[in-house]
C-alpha cells in the first residue's frame, strides 16, 4: 500500500518543479521545501532543490541538497553533473571534474557533462583534452554541430555562426533565472540601446526584436511602440516574454531564417541586443536588415569587439566583431548615429568591452 502522503508529495514536487521551469521561483521553493518536510527520503525533491538553489545562486545551499539527494540515489548521472556545476561556480575545481567524470560514467551519451567538463579543462588550461572529449562525444553520435563548435572556439578556429542547436540548449537553461541572473552581470545593453534611440526615432514605431529572449529590450521599448514583434530560438526564452504581455507577435525562429520570409519595409526599428555575439558574418543580417528597414528606418545592435581581422571566434564560442568590419557593413544601406564604446557586462568580474551602434537606413 502507498504512503498515504506519496500522491501529495508527488503533487508538490511536480509543480514545483514545473513553477521552477517559468521562473516563478518563491513559488517552487515553497512547494518543494513542503514536499521535502512530508518526505525527506525522497531523492526527486530534493534534486529539484538542488537545481532551485542553483538557479538563484545559493551555491552551498545547492550543493547540501543535491549531496542529500546523491546519497539516496548515488546513480542519477544528472545530480552528479549538477553538482558539478556547483562545485565549478564555488571554485572547487578537482571535486567539480570528479563529479562530471562520474556523471559522463553513469550516463555517456548525455551531452551536458561533456560540454561542463570541457570548460572545466579548458578554464584549467587543458584545452586539449577538453578537445579529445568534444571529439569523443561526436564519436558517440552526439550533436556533431555543437560539439564542433566547441572544438573551434577550443582551438582558435573562426567560423561564421553558432550552431542553432548550441544557442537553443544555452537559453533554454538559463530561460527560468535569465534575467536575474543578468542583473547579477550589471547587464544593461537593452536599457542602453534604447536610451541612445529614444531622442531619435520617435514614438508609434513598428519595431522587430531580433533575439529578443526574455523581452528586456521590449519592455524598454513600450512606450514607442506602434507594434512589437519578438523572435527567439529559445521556446523557454519566449515563454518568459510572453508573460510581459507587451508583445503582439512572437516567433520561434533563427533569424536570418525569419527574417527571409518578412515583406520589404515592414518595420521602423529592428534592435539586436547581445544578437551579434552568437554570429560570425553579418553580411546576410545587414542585407536583411536593410530590406525589412524603411527607409530612415533605424537598426540597433551590439557586439563584443575585436581589435583585429572582421570578426574571430572567442574561446567563449561567442563572436567578436571590429569595428572597421561594422563600418564596412554599414556604408551600402546605412548611415552611422552611434557608434559608442561600451562595457557589454562582467563576466567572473572582468568587464566585457564592445560597442553599441546605432544606423540608420537611407
Amino acid at each position: 500500500m502507498n504512503n498515504p502522503d506519496s500522491s501529495e508529495v508527488e503533487r508538490l514536487s511536480e509543480e514545483g518543479y514545473g513553477l521552477l521551469e517559468v521562473g516563478r521561483v518563491d513559488e517552487a521553493r515553497a512547494l518543494l521545501t513542503r514536499a521535502r518536510e512530508l518526505a525527506p527520503d525522497n531523492a526527486l525533491v530534493h534534486y529539484r532543490l538542488g537545481l532551485l538553489f542553483s538557479d538563484i545562486d545559493r551555491l552551498a545551499d545547492a550543493l547540501e541538497a543535491l549531496d542529500i539527494s546523491l546519497s539516496l540515489q548515488a546513480d542519477n548521472a544528472h545530480a552528479h553533473n549538477n553538482r558539478g556545476a556547483a562545485l565549478q561556480r564555488l571554485g572547487r575545481l578537482s571535486e567539480a571534474e570528479q563529479a562530471f567524470r562520474r556523471s559522463l560514467d553513469l550516463s555517456p551519451d548525455a551531452p551536458p557533462p561533456y560540454i561542463n567538463l570541457g570548460h572545466l579543462l579548458e578554464q584549467q588550461g587543458r584545452s586539449r583534452e577538453a578537445v579529445r572529449l568534444y571529439e569523443q562525444a561526436i564519436a558517440r553520435g552526439l550533436d556533431a554541430a555543437v560539439f564542433s563548435h566547441h572544438v573551434a572556439a577550443a582551438t582558435g578556429q573562426v567560423t561564421d555562426r553558432a550552431p542553432s542547436n548550441w544557442v537553443r540548449a544555452t537559453f533554454d537553461n538559463f530561460a527560468p533565472t535569465f534575467d536575474s541572473h543578468l542583473d547579477g552581470l550589471r547587464y544593461e545593453v537593452p536599457a542602453q540601446l534604447v536610451g541612445l534611440l529614444s531622442p531619435r526615432a520617435g514614438t508609434l514605431l513598428d519595431i522587430l526584436d531580433l533575439g529578443c529572449g526574455t523581452g528586456r529590450c521590449g519592455l524598454s521599448l513600450a512606450r514607442q511602440k506602434r507594434y512589437l514583434v519578438g523572435v527567439d530560438l529559445s521556446e523557454k526564452m519566449l515563454v518568459q516574454a510572453r508573460l510581459r504581455g507587451i508583445y503582439d507577435e512572437l516567433h520561434l525562429s533563427e533569424v536570418h531564417t525569419w527574417l527571409r520570409g518578412v515583406r520589404p519595409a515592414r518595420f521602423d526599428l529592428v534592435i539586436a541586443a547581445d544578437v551579434l555575439i552568437y554570429i560570425g558574418a553579418l553580411e546576410e543580417l545587414f542585407g536583411e536588415v536593410a530590406r525589412v528597414l524603411r527607409v530612415g528606418g533605424w537598426f540597433a545592435f551590439s557586439i563584443e569587439e575585436w581589435v583585429g581581422s572582421d570578426y574571430t571566434l572567442l574561446h567563449t564560442g561567442r563572436y567578436a566583431q571590429s569595428q572597421a568590419y561594422i563600418g564596412r557593413l554599414t556604408e551600402s544601406a546605412f548611415s552611422t548615429a552611434v557608434d559608442q564604446a561600451a562595457v557589454i557586462r562582467m563576466e567572473s568580474g572582468v568587464p566585457i568591452l564592445g560597442r553599441l551602434y546605432v544606423l540608420q537606413k537611407h
